[in-house]
C-alpha cells in the first residue's frame, strides 16, 4: 500500500504542476488576446472557449487530490475541536470514505457525459472557428478519479493503522 501512496502522491504533484501551467498559459493567452484586440483590432479566435473548456478545468479539477493530500482544503471545525484526538482521527478516517465514494460517483457520471460528447464530437462555434471541446470533459473525470483514489487509499490506511499508533500520534500533537 505504501507503494500506491507514493505513486499517487507523485501523480498528484505532476497534475498539480499541469494545473499551474494551465494558469500560466491562460494568463498568456488572455493577455495576447487583449493585445491583439487593441493593437490589431483582431482578437484571438476561441479564447473564451479555450479558457472555459480547457485552462479552467485543468487548473481546478486536476489538483483536487493534491489539495486533499496537503490538507489545503477549507475545513470548518466548530464542533470537532471539542472531540478527543482519537475521535477526531476516526471522523477524519470515515470522512475519507465519504469523499472517495462521492468522487467516484462524480467520476462515473462525468465519464458517461464525456463518452456521450466524444461520440457526438462535441464542439463550440466561436465566430468562424469550430473548437472541439469533447476532450475537456475527460479532465473532470481524471481529477475526480484521482481525488477518489487518494481518499480511498487514505481510508484503507486509516483502517489498517492500530489504535496505539493513533494514540501515540495524538500524544505528539
Amino acid at each position: 500500500m505504501k507503494y500506491l501512496e507514493t505513486l499517487i502522491n507523485k501523480i498528484n504533484k505532476i497534475v498539480t504542476f499541469l494545473g499551474g501551467l494551465a494558469i500560466a498559459f491562460m494568463m498568456i493567452h488572455i493577455s495576447l488576446d487583449i493585445l491583439a484586440r487593441f493593437l490589431f483590432n483582431t482578437p484571438l479566435p476561441g479564447t473564451i472557449t479555450i479558457v472555459a473548456h480547457y485552462y479552467m478545468l485543468i487548473a481546478i479539477f486536476l489538483p483536487l487530490a493534491y489539495a486533499e493530500q496537503t490538507n489545503s482544503s477549507i475545513a470548518v471545525e466548530i464542533l470537532t475541536t471539542k472531540f478527543s484526538h482519537k475521535t477526531q482521527h476516526r471522523l477524519n478516517g470515515w470522512t475519507y470514505l465519504l469523499i472517495s465514494a462521492t468522487a467516484f460517483v462524480m467520476t462515473s457520471e462525468a465519464f458517461k457525459v464525456a463518452i456521450k460528447n466524444y461520440h457526438s464530437n462535441t464542439s463550440v462555434m466561436q465566430g468562424d472557428y469550430t473548437i472541439i471541446t469533447w476532450p475537456s470533459y475527460f479532465i473532470l473525470c481524471a481529477g475526480t478519479f484521482l481525488l477518489g483514489s487518494y481518499c480511498l487509499l487514505r481510508f484503507l490506511s486509516f483502517l489498517t493503522r492500530s489504535e496505539r499508533a493513533v494514540v501515540a500520534e495524538a500524544a505528539h500533537v
